[in-house]
């Protein structure tokens, strides 16, 4: 379920999941993830959560067991 092909891989880190290329957790305003706010706008430039692996398998399984969002972001933030 990996995704590496994309033409900006890597956009964060070497050897990371970019089957979200987008974080649907946005903003999560969650600090521990390494996001933080500039000038009164979230930030995800030293994020990496939700490329790794096991966190993007986490959430692609719960969207399509059909969990809300918010309920997908407690099982990531249990792995923070």
């Amino acid at each position: 379920m990996r995704r590496e092909s994309c033409d900006r891989y890597p956009c964060h880190v070497p050897d990371q999941d970019c089957t979200f290329c987008f974080c649907p957790f946005y903003p999560c305003l969650d600090e521990r993830t390494g996001g933080r706010l500039v000038n009164e706008e979230w930030s995800c430039e030293n994020c990496t959560v939700i490329h790794a692996f096991d966190v993007a398998e986490m959430v692609m399984e719960g969207l399509i067991r059909g969990k809300d969002l918010e309920e997908i972001w407690k099982e990531v933030e249990e792995s923070l």
